[in-house]
């Protein structure tokens, strides 16, 4: 009822306003109607106004931040790559002048695939990647991302990879130690485990913290200079042969996602025979 009692007094009020003229009844309780609510809704508005705009103000700064934080990333990214280009280049001439090799691993093709499984095989610590064959990918490419090295290629496949995880006790990686030229060889633990450093003199001033690259003596699997990981722990009696030496690997083993395969290794790492 009183839907209906609504509506017919709209229906009433729209005829009459359609009738009158301009000076009638419903005209000017409009005209009295705006000139009484105008200046409130003025004042509602000088003041609601500044309230708006600061929120609004907020909401832009939050957007100012974010941009700005992402014009930092980028400018420090810029800034990493200006910076390592003298050692790019410095390692580019000493690999050309000690090992005879083409170029460094930063300046190698290589592809990024995603990490797809666990991988079937008979290894336990391996993962199967999105990428194989097609682009170019073929068995011994080394694979790392941007934390270090995560192991090589031992299966291809049309679409699809295999790579045996450095963790895994079948993978092993000649190695250095920092800049103290002693040279080794890193072998895996199973996940979990730290990495084991070998063939280390007792005499050696290896230090916990120092840290572990590739060498560069894998039969060119691996080019030097990548990142294995950083001492842990140093042992060995002044009576044995070499340091017991354990290694914390850089990359996380557990969480991969994503990794590089760089397509320059095997057969063209390996250092050009000199002419006798």
């Amino acid at each position: 009822m009183l839907l209906l009692a609504f509506v017919a007094l709209s229906i009433a009020v729209v005829t009459l306003d359609f009738r009158q003229n301009s000076g009638g009844p419903i005209k000017r309780a409009r005209d009295v109607t705006v000139t009484v609510v105008a200046p409130i809704q003025r004042g509602f508005t000088t003041v609601t106004r500044p309230v708006g705009s600061f929120f609004s103000s907020l909401a832009e700064l939050t957007n100012l931040r974010g941009e700005n934080e992402r014009l930092k990333a980028r400018l420090a990214q810029a800034e990493a790559d200006a910076d390592g280009l003298p050692q790019i280049e410095a390692e580019n001439e000493e690999l050309r002048r000690d090992l005879e090799l083409k170029k460094s691993w930063r300046t190698m093709d290589s592809v990024l695939a995603p990490v797809i499984s666990n991988s079937p095989s008979n290894y336990k610590w391996a993962l199967v990647i999105g990428k194989g064959k097609r682009q170019g990918i073929r068995v011994d490419n080394a694979v790392m991302n941007s934390e270090g090295l995560v192991g090589k290629i031992i299966r291809v496949d049309r679409n699809y990879s295999t790579v045996l995880l450095l963790v895994d006790p079948a993978a092993a990686a000649t190695a250095r130690v920092g800049d103290l030229g002693d040279s080794g060889l890193v072998e895996g633990n199973g996940g979990g485990e730290r990495l084991t450093l070998s063939s280390i003199d007792v005499t050696s001033d290896v230090s916990v913290g120092d840290e572990v690259v590739t060498l560069g003596r894998d039969q060119g699997i691996f080019p030097p200079g990548i990142e294995i990981g950083f001492v842990a722990e140093v042992g060995g009696s002044a009576a044995a042969l070499e340091r017991l030496i354990t290694v914390e690997p850089s990359v996380d083993f557990k969480s991969l996602q994503f990794v590089t395969v760089l397509l320059e290794t095997g057969d063209e790492l390996q250092p050009k025979k000199k002419a006798k």
